[in-house]
C-alpha cells in the first residue's frame, strides 16, 4: 500500500501497473494478488489507514477542550496539518479518489463519513450552545469547510502556492466562523425562547413536570415570568415544545447518516446507534421523554408526537426494505419490530437514569444492536 500510494500519487493511477507496485516492493505480481483483488482494491484501501490515524489524532486532541468553536478550530487545523505532512496521500486523495465514482460505494468511504461525523457533532453542539447559527444544516457547513480546503490544497500541490497552506489558516477559520456564528441580530428574541426551553429541560428533569413551577424556569432562564407567557400559554405547552426541536434534529441526523447506505442491516445499526448516541448526550431530555411524555395521554395529539412518529417511521421503512431484500425474515412484522426497538431503548434508559446502569448508553449500544438484528435476521 505504501508503494502504491507513492506510485499512484506521482505517476497517476491509470499509468501505474500491478507489476510496477510489485517491483517497487520487491515481490512477484502474484504476491500482490494474495492481498488485493486488483489495482482499484489497493487504491480504495489506502484511505482506511490514514483516516483511522486522523480519527485517533482528533480523539486525543479534543480531550479537555471546551466550547464548540475551540474544538472546530482544532479539528480543522489537524486535518490541514495532516494532509500537508502527508503530501503523497493528499495528492492521491484529491486527484485519484475524489474523482472516482466507485470509491463512494466502498466501506473505506464509510470510514471517512465516520471521521466527518465528529465535525458534524461539534457544529450541532455549537448550535445548541447558541453560538453557531441554526439556519444552516451541519452537512452544508461541512461541504463549505472540506470543499474550500480541497481547492486550497489543489493549488498548493499544482502551483506550490502558498509554500505552507497553514499560513492561510487564521484567515480561513475566520471566514468559516463568520459564516456560521450567530450574529446579534439573529440572537434577539429567539435566544430568549431557546433559553426558556433549555431551562425547562433542566427543571423538568430535576423535579418532574408536575412539581416544576413557571417561576423556577424563568429564574434559570434569566427572564421574568411574564416573558415566558409571551412564548408559551402554560407549563404544558413548554413541555410539548421540547420534543419538537430534538426530534427535528434526530430526523436531520437520520437523513445525513443514511445517505448512501444500501445494506439494511447497516442502516438499522446506524439508526439505532445514532438514536442511543443522541439520548446519551441529552440525558435531561431523555428523562423528560420517558417520565413526562411517554406516559402522558395529552402528548399523543400534539405536533411533537407526529414528528416522533415520522422519526419512528424511518425505522419501520428500513425493516420493510430489509424484508423485501431478504435481509430480514419474511414472516417478520415491521410494526412489532419497531415496537421492540423503542421498547428496549425505553427500558434501558429507565435503568440508566434511575439506577446508573449502564454508566453510559454508548457502552451497551453494540449489544443492543446485536440483539435487535438477531431478532430480525433469518
Amino acid at each position: 500500500m505504501k508503494a502504491a500510494e507513492t506510485l499512484f500519487s506521482t505517476r497517476g493511477f491509470l499509468e501505474t501497473k500491478i507489476s510496477d507496485i510489485a517491483t517497487q516492493v520487491g515481490v512477484s505480481d502474484s504476491t500482490v494478488y494474495e492481498h488485493f483483488k486488483n489495482k482499484e482494491d489497493i487504491l480504495f484501501s489506502i484511505p482506511r489507514e490514514k483516516t483511522q490515524q486522523l480519527i485517533e489524532i482528533n480523539k486525543q486532541h479534543l480531550k479537555g477542550l471546551v466550547g464548540a468553536e475551540v474544538k472546530l478550530r482544532k479539528l480543522i487545523w489537524n486535518y490541514i496539518d495532516f494532509l500537508v505532512m502527508n503530501e503523497s496521500y493528499t495528492s492521491l486523495l484529491l486527484f485519484e479518489l475524489r474523482s472516482n465514482r466507485d470509491f463512494y460505494e466502498t466501506e473505506n468511504h464509510e470510514l471517512i463519513r465516520l471521521f466527518t461525523r465528529e465535525y458534524s457533532n461539534i457544529i450541532v453542539e455549537g448550535q445548541k450552545e447558541g453560538y453557531f447559527s441554526t439556519r444552516f444544516r451541519p452537512s452544508i457547513v461541512l461541504h463549505m469547510i472540506f470543499g474550500t480546503i480541497d481547492l486550497i490544497l489543489i493549488t498548493w500541490l499544482v502551483e506550490r502556492r502558498p509554500k505552507d497552506p497553514l499560513e492561510l489558516f487564521d484567515g480561513l477559520f475566520d471566514l468559516f466562523c463568520h459564516a456560521i456564528r450567530v450574529r446579534e441580530t439573529e440572537a434577539g428574541t429567539k435566544g430568549k425562547k431557546e433559553r426558556i426551553l433549555h431551562a425547562a429541560t433542566q427543571v423538568f428533569s430535576r423535579v418532574g413536570f408536575q412539581k416544576a413551577r413557571i417561576q423556577d424556569i424563568a429564574g434559570l432562564a434569566g427572564v421574568g415570568d411574564a416573558t415566558i407567557y409571551q412564548y408559551f400559554s402554560n407549563k404544558e405547552e413548554i413541555l410539548f415544545a421540547l420534543p419538537v426541536a430534538n426530534t427535528l434534529e434526530l430526523l436531520s441526523i437520520q437523513e445525513e447518516h443514511l445517505n448512501g447506505f444500501k445494506d439494511t442491516d447497516l442502516k438499522l445499526n446506524v439508526l439505532l446507534k445514532d438514536y442511543l448516541d443522541f439520548l446519551d448526550s441529552h440525558k435531561e431530555y431523555s428523562s423528560i421523554c420517558l417520565f413526562d411524555l411517554r406516559y402522558n395521554k395529552n402528548f399523543y395529539n400534539k405536533e411533537a408526537y407526529h414528528l416522533f412518529r415520522r422519526f419512528a417511521r424511518v425505522f419501520y421503512n428500513v425493516i420493510e426494505e430489509g424484508i423485501r431484500k431478504g435481509h430480514f425474515r419474511q414472516t417478520l412484522n415491521p410494526y412489532l419490530a419497531t415496537k421492540l426497538i423503542f421498547g428496549i431503548t425505553d427500558h434501558i434508559i429507565l435503568s440508566w437514569i434511575k439506577f446508573g446502569r449502564p454508566k453510559r448508553l454508548a457502552l451497551v449500544s453494540n449489544t443492543v444492536c446485536g440483539l435487535v438484528l438477531k431478532a430480525l435476521q433469518p
